[in-house]
């Protein structure tokens, strides 16, 4: 009997993932602005539930699978896989921010804004410059001060919507599949 719940709860795991994998598609390539240096959207929201619900490694890998469903169906340019492996590092730091962590009030927003900063202020400021100043063949430096006002809002972003997200879809969703 234990094994039939275990492979309900990993049937469950891989369809709540395949769903976040289809909610980024929809959130970066609709919801999103992107252009050759600038990405803006939300498609980070899935990934921060995954990393809420189930950790680092699985919210990395929702993240690249979700990045690689963008670039093969709707590509904004060539394949990069550096900025699939930025994606697997974003998730990372998601799932470890969040993952089995009872937050609220003070402590969600502090948790909040140290993976905000790490994820806008860090990866994607100084990482994903780095992919795209070898893609496009730019110097490094004029390519991370363009990014900067990018950054910058996509912090802002993060700091209105994780907790949002986190109090008003994580918290119900972890309790429904606790009482179940």
């Amino acid at each position: 009997m234990q094994s039939l719940d275990k492979g309900r709860e990993r049937t469950l795991q891989l369809v709540v993932m395949a769903l976040m994998v289809a909610l980024i598609f929809i959130f970066s390539r609709f919801l999103g602005i992107t252009t050759d240096v600038i990405h803006l959207g939300f498609d980070f929201l899935p990934v921060v539930l995954i990393g809420c619900l189930y950790g680092p490694v699985w919210a990395a890998v929702t993240y690249m699978v979700g990045d690689l469903v963008c670039a093969i169906l709707m590509p904004y340019g060539v394949i990069n896989p550096g900025l699939t492996v930025i994606a697997g590092i974003i998730g990372l730091v998601y799932g470890f921010a969040f993952y089995r962590r009872e937050l609220s009030g003070k402590s969600l927003i502090i948790v909040t804004a140290i993976a905000s900063f790490v994820v806008a202020g860090i990866i994607k400021l100084f990482g994903t410059s780095i992919c795209l100043a070898v893609m496009y063949g730019t110097p490094y430096w004029p390519m991370v001060i363009s990014r900067i006002p990018n950054c910058a809002l996509l912090f802002v972003i993060q700091m209105i919507t994780i907790p949002l997200i986190y109090r008003y879809v994580y918290i119900p969703v972890r309790q429904r599949i606790v009482t179940q």
